[in-house]
C-alpha cells in the first residue's frame, strides 16, 4: 500500500478512515467513527479509497467489502460538502476519481449545478458522468482534447484507462497506447491491473503474440491474486484460440513460460483447452503435447481425467497403440462424459476401427468396441456427427505412419 506513504500527516486518519470502513463492514454502528468520516477532506476520502483498491489488485476480498462501505458514506458525504471545499483543485479532482472508482452518479450531477462549478475543467467532469451512464460518444468527445499525462497521475490513469475504452475494438493499437499510459501513471493500484487486463485482449486481438505472452506474464506476476484474476483467465483463454498456438510445436513451445505463472488448477484447465483445439484442427502432436501436461496435472477419478483418455487415445493413431488404445478407452467412465464427449469418443472408435480391427475385448467386458453410447452403427454414413466426420479427417492427417499401416493390409 505505496499511496499511504505519500500522505503525509494526514497517515493517521486515513488509517483510521480505513478502518472505519471494515468496521461498518462488519456491523459496526459507532457514532464516533462515523463522525471521523465526515471530517474528512473529499482528497484524503479518495486516498483511503484507493489504497483499498490496491489491496484488492492483491486479492483481499474483505477489501472488497470496504470499498462498498466507503464509497456509500463518500457519496453521502460528498453530497454535503459546502461549495468552497470544491474549489480546492484536489477535492475536485477527487470527485472525479471517487466517481470513476464506482461512486454515485448522483454526486457529480449535484457537484455540475453547484455555482461556481468545482476547480477542474468542467469537460473531466462531464466525461466522467457520461462514462459511467453508457454514453460512450458523448465521452469520447468531451476528452478528445484531454490528455491523461498532463493530469495528475492519480486521476490521469483512471482517463487513460477511460479514454482507451471505445477504441479496444475500432482501434487497438491506439487503445494499447492508452491502457500503456494508464498502467505507467498508476503502478500497483486497481487501475494497472485492469489495464493490464485489456492490453492482454488487445493483444490477442491484434495477434501479436510477443506482446501477449509479455503482458500475460506481467500480469500474473504482479496481479495472480486479484479479485479479478478470473476474468483476466477468461479473456486469456479466448486469446489463446485466436492466436493459433496449437497450429505448430514451435507456437505451442511459447506458451510453456507463460502457462507456468498460473496456478496448478488454471494450468490443467488450459491444457485441457488446447488439446482439444488442437485435436480438432487435426495437430496431434500438439494434442499430444497438451494431453500429457493435462494428465499430468489430473486428478483421477474425475470428469477431466475420462476425457484426457480419449484425447490420448486419439493422439495414437499407430499400430503398436492398438491394444493399449483398446484398454484405455474400455476404461472411460461414459456416464461422466458430456454429449459431446460421447460424440468424440464414438469418433475414435470409428477412426481407430478404420485403421485394423481390434482384437477381442478385455476380461469382464460386454459390448461391441466400436459403440460408445450404446448405439449401433447402420452401414449408412447418415449417422455420422459432426465430431464423427472430424475424427475421420484425423484419420488423414496421421501422414506417413498409417499410409505405411495401409500398405501392410
Amino acid at each position: 500500500m505505496h499511496a499511504f506513504s505519500q500522505m503525509g500527516t494526514g497517515i493517521v486518519r486515513l488509517i483510521a478512515t480505513l478502518s472505519i470502513a471494515v468496521c461498518v463492514a462488519n456491523g459496526s454502528r459507532a457514532e464516533g467513527p462515523q463522525d471521523q468520516v465526515n471530517e474528512l477532506a473529499p482528497f484524503e476520502m479518495t486516498r483511503s479509497l484507493q489504497g483499498l483498491q490496491e489491496q484488492i489488485a492483491q486479492g483481499n476480498t474483505h477489501a472488497m467489502q470496504a470499498q462498498r462501505t466507503l464509497l456509500a458514506k463518500m457519496d453521502e458525504a460528498y453530497l454535503n460538502v459546502s461549495v468552497e471545499v470544491w474549489q480546492d483543485p484536489r477535492n475536485a479532482r477527487a470527485a472525479v476519481v471517487h466517481l470513476l472508482s464506482g461512486g454515485h452518479p448522483r454526486v457529480m450531477k449535484h457537484l455540475l449545478s453547484l455555482d461556481p462549478l468545482p476547480a477542474i475543467d468542467q469537460k473531466l467532469m462531464e466525461a466522467s458522468l457520461a462514462y459511467v451512464e453508457g454514453r460512450e460518444e458523448d465521452m469520447q468527445e468531451l476528452l478528445s482534447d484531454i490528455d491523461p499525462l498532463n493530469l495528475p497521475s492519480s486521476l490521469g490513469g483512471h482517463v487513460a484507462l477511460v479514454k482507451a475504452a471505445p477504441f479496444i475494438r475500432s482501434e487497438p493499437a491506439k487503445a494499447m497506447e492508452l491502457l500503456q499510459v494508464a498502467s505507467l501513471l498508476m503502478p500497483g493500484t486497481l487501475v494497472e491491473e485492469a489495464a493490464l487486463r485489456r492490453e492482454v485482449f488487445v493483444a490477442g486481438m491484434m495477434g501479436d503474440v510477443a506482446r501477449f505472452r509479455v503482458l500475460s506474464i506481467r500480469y500474473l506476476r504482479r496481479f495472480r491474486a486479484s479479485v479479478y484474476a478470473g476474468d483476466f483467465r477468461r479473456r486469456f483463454a479466448l486469446a489463446l484460440d485466436t492466436l493459433g498456438f496449437v497450429q505448430s510445436e514451435d507456437k505451442f513451445a511459447l506458451l510453456d513460460d507463460v502457462l507456468r505463472e498460473f496456478d496448478a488448477d488454471s494450468r490443467r484447465g488450459l491444457y485441457l483447452r488446447l488439446a482439444r483445439s488442437a485435436l480438432l484442427a487435426g495437430h496431434l502432436k500438439v494434442a499430444r503435447k497438451s494431453t500429457d501436461e493435462a494428465l499430468f496435472l489430473a486428478v483421477d477419478g474425475t470428469q477431466e481425467k475420462e476425457i484426457l483418455k480419449i484425447y490420448l487415445s486419439a493422439t495414437r493413431l499407430d499400430a503398436e497403440n492398438i491394444s493399449a488404445n483398446r484398454d484405455l478407452l474400455w476404461s472411460v467412465n461414459k456416464a461422466m462424459l458430456a454429449d459431446e464427449d460421447l460424440e468424440l469418443l464414438d469418433g475414435v472408435y470409428t477412426v481407430l476401427n478404420s485403421i485394423r480391427h481390434f482384437p477381442e475385448p478385455p476380461d469382464n467386458v460386454i459390448g461391441e468396441f466400436n459403440v460408445a453410447s450404446g448405439i449401433k452403427a447402420p452401414d449408412e454414413r447418415a449417422w455420422l456427427t459432426a465430431d464423427m466426420e472430424v475424427a475421420e479427417k484425423l484419420l488423414r492427417r496421421t501422414g506417413r505412419s498409417l499410409a505405411l499401416l495401409g500398405e501392410g493390409q
